[in-house]
């Protein structure tokens, strides 16, 4: 089984077991979802990257007290929502209503800064981009290329890239797309 294909309870008992590899592709796994949190509630870069450490380092501190580990990717999410809405509890506390250059927006730029909505569709966008990584290179070059990249490949260029002629991507990108599917479960 190769580390790709270890499930989040698995990497979390390597982890529990002290293996290194196991923390560092559980962190990768993890880190778009994770910053993506406090970057949608108007939070820094500088704060955002505070409160993955922050999110991380609880996990480090707490591995042996997490009870479910099939549901550690909630257990993550939970915790960034919290220590970001901390952080912008506290940002807005800082600022004094007296202050001339105080801006609202500035603090909490989205009334509703991580709808259950949002948060749903931040989960699927990391399940989808955890399972193209799950496929061939072949695959993951087409699917990342055609849905992945900003703009869209044409057909042409992602033809070219793999080496083959532009009529075989769309059955190519076909199989692939069935291929991932296998992988993802909503």
């Amino acid at each position: 089984m190769t580390s790709l294909e270890r499930t989040d309870a698995q990497l979390l008992t390597a982890c529990q077991k002290g293996d290194e590899t196991a923390w560092n592709e559980l962190v990768e796994r993890f880190q778009r979802l994770i910053i993506t949190i406090p970057r949608r509630a108007g939070l820094s870069e500088e704060q955002s990257a505070d409160i993955f450490q922050e999110v991380f380092l609880t996990l480090f501190e707490k591995l042996d007290e997490i009870e479910q580990p099939d549901k550690l990717r909630s257990w993550l999410v939970t915790t960034a929502k919290f220590k970001t809405w901390g952080a912008v509890r506290q940002q807005s506390n800082s600022q004094s209503l007296d202050d001339e250059e105080y801006d609202a927006s500035q603090i909490l730029p989205d009334k509703n800064p991580l709808a259950d909505e949002v948060l749903i569709e931040m989960e699927k966008q990391h399940q989808i981009r955890t399972a193209i990584k799950k496929l061939e290179d072949r695959c993951q070059k087409i699917l990342s290329m055609i849905y992945l990249r900003e703009p869209s490949a044409s057909y042409a260029e992602v033809a070219k890239e793999i080496g083959v002629g532009e009529t075989s991507i769309s059955p190519l990108r076909a199989r692939c797309l069935q291929k991932l599917s296998k992988f993802l479960s909503f």
